[in-house]
């Protein structure tokens, strides 16, 4: 259920910066920011399957 809620996120997303055309370092930001949170979202899942 989280993955689907994270696929819809990030579509919308990219459909509002193609829509309202946000320049070039908006879209890096927010790039970078998504892959450092699934980054973060991958290392949680793993310690919390580790702990178990």
């Amino acid at each position: 259920m989280t993955r689907l809620i994270a696929i819809a996120f990030l579509v919308v997303l990219a459909f509002l910066l193609i829509r309202y055309r946000a320049n070039e370092k908006v879209q890096k930001v927010v790039v970078v920011a998504g892959i450092g949170g699934f980054l973060i979202y991958a290392a949680t899942l793993m310690v919390t399957e580790l702990i178990r």
